[in-house]
């Protein structure tokens, strides 16, 4: 486990601020990126305000203002270390 200064709520506020921002700076109005991503203009506004939205739409906006492919990093895949490792993740007994 990797340890971090940055709450949860740290990191919602932070990228809710940086749609905004990435918003502001394509010159978009809360209605154009409710058009463009799906997402409904009182959602993106209560998300730039607190930082709440669910993952569904948050994965919306990204694909529009972000990098979506980010999100597949969050969870990275096992990686083996050992032989036992190696056949745990294939999905083989050792017998």
């Amino acid at each position: 486990m990797i340890l971090s200064i940055e709450t949860p709520s740290d990191i919602r506020i932070g990228l809710a601020k940086q749609l905004k921002s990435k918003r502001a700076w394509m010159k978009h109005s809360r209605a154009q990126a409710a058009k463009l991503s799906g997402v409904p203009t009182p959602t993106i506004r209560r998300f730039e305000d607190s930082g709440e939205i669910s993952l569904h739409q948050l994965l919306m906006l990204a694909h529009v203002y972000g990098d979506l492919s980010a999100f597949k990093k969050i969870f990275p895949p096992e990686e083996a270390r050992t032989m036992d490792d190696l056949i745990k993740l294939r999905g083989h007994s050792k017998t």
